[in-house]
């Protein structure tokens, strides 16, 4: 277990976390270019193609992180269940990959090359598009296979109630990292007005997929609490690491949540105004830091042992 909270393991959780949130951001925005109706891409067409570029490198680039940092976990993991000097033989390595964690991981590595490919051919054909998202939600799903979802305590399903809180998570917080990238630096050389209505059109799609997946993100997170702790979970924070842990987690992801509505429905309907721009960058650079610290929190909560419960 102290290998498991060791620097070098947290931060390539960290690393993985971030990776496949960017990846699932990336994807989100696949709508911009395969629907010719969508009213950015018909009403500013070059800058939707800038943006579609930016999009499919920054998934391009996340999908292939995901892959470097399983590999990372791969190595890593092998490693905390040899003894010190022992070798790695082909045999260890295969008794490790046909466990259930080197099936979940498995299966995140091929759904990261999959996307890589998909991300890879949607800089150049809007079909890659399909084929990026298809492989970033098989990607969602796989990732509570090598994790706390993946125990008894998870229960039956529980992978899936993790797939639904990691895809809604990436859509909120990736979703936010590719508008503040991606999105805005498209529109840089825009004229002012013009600038003004198309960060309107991407800040108010946006809003309007973060108050589905946002609710979903702390419903099915509050979900998995209940598995693993049972109903009196929110009584437990201060009882173990692992309490305290995710005491920290939920009151960084309530306080994301408030950005989140401060940029709903007070910096969204000011983007019309000459000051608009720079108050949303600021607070949408605030709330995407926050949301970055809840997975270094998530990659120190995954490896602590669960607190006792009584149902």
């Amino acid at each position: 277990m102290s290998d498991l909270l060791g620097p070098a393991y947290v931060a390539a959780r960290w690393g993985f976390y971030l990776a496949v949130f960017l990846t699932i951001g990336a994807s989100s925005f696949a709508p911009f270019f395969l629907r010719p109706t969508n009213p950015f891409r018909s009403g500013f067409p070059g800058t939707a193609a800038d943006l579609h570029r930016r999009a499919a490198r920054l998934g391009l680039l996340g999908s292939a992180a995901v892959i470097g940092f399983a590999l990372f976990r791969l190595w890593m993991q092998t490693r905390t269940l040899r003894e010190p000097g022992e070798p790695l033989t082909i045999d260890f390595l295969r008794a490790v990959l046909t466990s259930a964690w080197g099936h979940g991981w498995q299966r995140q590595a091929i759904s990261a090359i999959v996307a890589t490919a998909g991300f890879g051919l949607a800089r150049r054909q809007a079909a890659g598009w399909v084929i990026a998202v298809l492989a970033s939600l098989a990607l969602t799903v796989s990732a509570g296979m090598t994790g706390h979802a993946a125990t008894a305590e998870a229960g039956s399903g529980g992978w899936l109630i993790d797939a639904v809180h990691v895809t809604a998570g990436g859509l909120w917080t990736g979703g936010l990292a590719i508008l503040m990238t991606a999105g805005l630096r498209s529109c840089k050389d825009l004229k002012d007005d013009e600038r003004r209505r198309a960060h309107r059109l991407l800040v108010g799609a946006f809003s309007r997929r973060a108050l589905v997946v946002a609710p979903l993100t702390l419903g099915f997170g509050g979900w998995l609490g209940v598995r693993y702790l049972g109903w009196t979970w929110p009584f437990q924070f201060f009882r173990s690491g692992y309490g305290w842990a995710l005491a920290v987690k939920v009151a960084i992801v309530l306080l994301v949540g408030g950005l989140g509505a401060y940029n709903w429905r007070v910096v969204q309907p000011g983007l019309e105004q000459s000051w608009g721009e720079s108050r949303f960058r600021r607070s949408g650079a605030i709330e995407l830091l926050f949301g970055i610290l809840v997975l270094g929190i998530t990659a120190v909560l995954v490896a602590l042992p669960f607190a006792e419960h009584g149902g």
